[in-house]
């Protein structure tokens, strides 16, 4: 038998060998080609080139066009390079059949070099075209450079001319055409030698931009040590002229650069960048009057993040100053580290995140700091020389970032004279007034794409969940949420346009679903977009329409919606699609609907789509939980919100045709915000969950015959869990099964048995390796174990520290195995929904983030673990599918995904057992 084996091996080799001569030969075609590179003296890198066609490929690599001795690998290393090293470099790939030669790159060796006009030249009609030289250091390579040009007629009498902003990585050569030089016989052109490094792109507006900063001084409180005449620091934009030889003032004080903790992140594996920010500059300049060309500007207030600075949206402010606005940062009672005019440096106290007393005193302190800012508004108006008279404070409006944003939000609601708000992903609002009723003006909530809404992973620290869009429920009128893909929470500072995306996801807690950031410069472009657009549609009049709806200008917002715009097609299915008796597909979408509060649908498997039911607030809205076929053959679902007894959801049941019953308002007692979907007990009745709600206020569990008679069977008060997203399953022991988030310090998360009459028993926690936070059902297998999945954890190594979820099987003891680990790009992450099992015994699954696109994918896993990617989402497909699949009666399986789909609105997918993946339904439109 060996012997017949070699023999074959030989055969087939010399047969091989016989047709290649008959092949075509294909020639060498460039997949990857070479790319820049930036260095000093210090660095390393490679050059790479990545090609294919038939072997065997050789390589030469060429200097400015001369061939590079021994350099005839597809990679070129080069170490220490030295300024002789700076120049143009590319490869020639060759085979028998031809050769191809590569796009060339450079090579750029930073060494720092002053500002310079390094050459005019003159221009048929006239004009005059400008460029200018000068380099940066290596460690502000990533950064921007600023080149104030000025210009003259007599060298006497100079005048700003424009403020050149140029990418200190980009190769081309910074050039200024001034259309203006035939209006003179003579012009003159100066810039200063000074290096100025800024991270901010430059502002869009026809203003320039002056600034100052001022220490307010309240009498009425004391300071942390008793003090009287407490003081924080605040920093003003505003429209400015510009002046001759007027530079761009300084980022921030050289005190916040180097102690400020967001921009060291070396303790987490991250970068420290406090010395590049030391030395960077503002677009702004120091002192400059007020411009003149309007008689009032609005004003807006900045709050900062948590431990943030004042300047911490620099970017941002900037720019609502080039539009008009005049925007005042504030520093908090927590900001990390401020310094006053005395020179002296006042560090913040710690923001205690564990406490709940804390976290309200804190937004107490903010919250009463802007107010007196809005007080001293008045004095400035009428008295400062620098903007007295010049302030339109009938146009107050805040914003602000994480707790800045819940102070904007209470400001709003507190005071009167803030007529709009804006909140740049805000992660709890602490007062309770604020959850319970609309503010009463327009407001702008920018969310990021760190989870589902509302997110188990984002808890108070009295473990109930998060509440933004809780909050946008609430609101009547005038309201938008725009969700941004590829960010997380900080994303929507300045802050990753200074630091590094590998130490902004150390620092910060990861990286998004999609398993890549978006680009921090089109990040700050898309939220000043928004924010522009909002306050000069509420504070102007001026309407640029981009707040209508979903816009092709920015299609890194996966999910819009507002309730001037509601109604409409159904959209953002978050919840999955059940099998009725006739074949067909029935399933909710979260938003939509003739009353834009979300519908329940009917789909065939052919895809023909049909609204049966549409949500008007009374009756419910957003459901969010897959809908239940009944014994009965009518379905039961819950809606997160809405009802008759406050915005606290409801259960309803709504038949085949259509016909709607809700049969339960919670009151908040008995449950609130139940986000999971229904199971029918083997007595008939109705068992489910709700996130908040109860006697502590974090959960309930709850039973509902499906005449409407509800009896609460557990109020979760930490102890015992807290914060139920999953939905209940029945064991065939007739008790339920069950999970919470928990997300404490003893807890990332538990799973628990309860019996039908509410006795609760914990079987296992969560720690993070094994898995963090189960926001999933649990599925029971036919082998008697128990099989479920984790949106976090797992391999800790990953994804800052927090993994990318699990999945997991669990003996009826509670005995936990991880399965499998999540890595992110290669096989997906954040796995929301429960698994179904097969026919044949696999189980499948989704994620929703992740894959090749970052859209999400859908898995098989063997009872043994051995996991297989299916479909890898791409947006166009579908994103985010965040609900568990179900298996049709032919045998393929049918899900959501929640955005995406030609239309942005979410899809409903049908997928076989090899992953052939079809669209059935694409929600929107957009």
């Amino acid at each position: 038998m060996k012997t017949n084996h070699l023999k074959t091996a030989t055969f087939i080799g010399a047969w091989f060998g016989y047709l290649a001569p008959w092949a075509a030969l294909a020639q060498p075609i460039i997949t990857t080609q070479p790319t820049n590179h930036f260095a000093n003296t210090a660095s390393s890198f490679n050059f790479y080139v990545g090609a294919s066609g038939t072997a065997p490929l050789s390589y030469q690599w060429l200097f400015n066009g001369a061939s590079i001795a021994g350099a005839t690998l597809s990679s070129l290393p080069v170490f220490s390079p030295q300024p002789s090293q700076w120049g143009y470099y590319s490869v020639i790939v060759s085979n028998a059949s031809g050769s191809v030669t590569s796009q060339v790159a450079e090579l750029e060796i930073f060494s720092a070099a002053p500002h310079s006009l390094s050459g005019i030249q003159a221009q048929p009609d006239g004009s005059m075209n400008l460029s200018f030289a000068g380099e940066m250091t290596a460690a502000l390579g990533p950064y921007y450079d600023l080149y104030p040009l000025e210009c003259s007629s007599n060298l006497v009498d100079w005048a700003p001319l424009a403020m050149l902003q140029r990418s200190n990585a980009a190769l081309d050569t910074l050039r200024f055409s001034d259309t203006n030089a035939p209006n003179f016989s003579q012009r003159f052109y100066r810039t200063p030698t000074n290096q100025l490094a800024t991270p901010d792109p430059a502002p869009t507006g026809p203003y320039a931009v002056g600034t100052f900063s001022m220490v307010m001084i309240d009498p009425s409180r004391t300071n942390a040590v008793g003090e009287t005449n407490y003081q924080f620091m605040t920093t003003f934009w505003y429209p400015t002229v510009p002046q001759a030889g007027l530079l761009p003032a300084k980022y921030v004080e050289p005190q916040v650069a180097l102690g400020q903790s967001y921009y060291n992140v070396t303790a987490y594996g991250g970068g420290n960048f406090s010395s590049q920010v030391a030395g960077f500059f503002s677009h702004s300049l120091s002192n400059a009057p007020l411009a003149t060309n309007l008689t009032k500007y609005p004003v807006l207030v900045y709050g900062p993040i948590g431990r943030g600075h004042r300047r911490d949206n620099t970017d941002k402010a900037e720019d609502l100053a080039s539009w008009g606005y005049v925007v005042v940062g504030v520093d908090a009672i927590d900001t990390y580290v401020s310094v006053f005019p005395s020179g002296t440096v006042l560090t913040g106290q710690v923001l205690n995140v564990t406490s709940m007393a804390s976290l309200s005193s804190e937004l107490e302190a903010r919250v009463r700091d802007q107010q007196f800012v809005l007080d001293q508004l008045e004095a400035l108006d009428a008295g400062d020389p620098r903007l007295g008279g010049r302030l339109d404070l009938d146009k107050i409006g805040a914003f602000g970032t994480g707790f800045g944003a819940s102070a904007a939000a209470q400001l709003c609601l507190r005071d009167p004279r803030c007529k709009a708000g804006v909140a740049f992903d805000v992660v709890w609002f602490i007062e309770t007034n604020v959850l319970t009723q609309a503010l009463g003006i327009p407001f702008l909530f920018l969310d990021t794409d760190r989870g589902p809404n509302p997110d188990p992973v984002w808890q108070y620290p009295d473990g109930r969940p998060d509440d933004r869009l809780d909050v946008f429920a609430e609101q009547v009128t005038n309201a938008c949420w725009a969700k941004v893909a590829s960010t997380i929470h900080g994303s929507l500072c300045d802050i990753p346009l200074i630091v590094d995306s590998a130490s902004f996801a150390a620092g910060w807690g990861g990286v998004p679903m999609s398993g890549q950031f978006l680009p921090p410069a089109r990040a700050s472009q898309l939220v000043r977009g928004y924010l522009l657009s909002f306050f000069n549609k509420f504070l102007k009049d001026q309407d640029d329409h981009l707040l209508d709806g979903p816009s092709a200008a920015y299609p890194e917002v996966m999910q819009f919606l507002s309730t001037s715009s509601a109604s409409g097609a159904p959209k953002y299915p978050c919840a999955g699609v059940v099998q009725g008796s006739d074949g067909s597909l029935y399933g909710t979408t979260a938003y939509g609907g003739a009353g834009g509060n979300g519908a329940v649908f009917q789909v065939t498997t052919g895809g023909v789509l049909t609204v049966l039911v549409s949500f008007n607030g009374t009756n419910g809205s957003h459901p969010g939980g897959t809908l239940l076929r009944g014994s009965d053959g009518n379905f039961y679902g819950t809606t997160a919100y809405g009802g008759t007894n406050g915005n606290n959801g409801t259960v309803f049941q709504v038949t085949p045709a259509g016909v709607l019953t809700t049969l339960v308002s919670f009151s908040g007692c008995d449950g609130k915000h139940p986000v999971a979907g229904l199971a029918q007990g083997n007595d008939g009745d109705l068992y489910g969950t709700t996130i908040l709600g109860g006697a502590q206020g974090l959960g309930t569990a709850f039973k509902i015959t499906t005449g409407g008679l509800l009896t609460l069977l557990v109020s979760f008060n930490g102890t015992n869990g807290s914060a139920p997203f999953a939905a209940l399953v029945q064991g065939s022991d007739g008790n339920f099964y069950g999970s919470t988030e928990d997300n404490n310090v003893t807890s990332a998360g538990r799973a628990f048995r309860m019996t039908p009459s509410g006795v609760l028993t914990t079987l296992a926690f969560f720690t993070g390796a094994n898995g963090l936070s189960p926001s999933a059902g649990i599925v029971l297998g036919t082998n008697g174990y128990s099989y479920g999945t984790t949106e976090f954890g797992g391999n800790l190594s990953l994804n800052g520290g927090n993994g990318f979820g699990t999945v997991f099987r669990m003996t009826s003891a509670g005995a936990l195995t991880t399965l499998a680990s999540f890595s992110g790009v290669l096989n997906g992450s954040a796995p929301f929904a429960a698994l179904v099992q097969g026919s044949e015994g696999n189980f499948y699954g989704t994620t929703a983030g992740g894959g090749a696109f970052g859209c999400g994918t859908v898995f098989k896993m063997t009872p043994a673990g051995a996991l297989t990617t299916l479909v890898h989402f791409n947006g166009v497909n579908g994103n985010s599918p965040q609900a568990p699949l179900i298996q049709g009666t032919d045998g393929n399986f049918y899900g959501t995904t929640t955005y995406g789909g030609p239309n942005g609105g979410g899809t409903v997918f049908q997928v076989t057992t090899n992953g052939v993946l079809t669209t059935l339904v694409a929600f929107g439109p957009r």
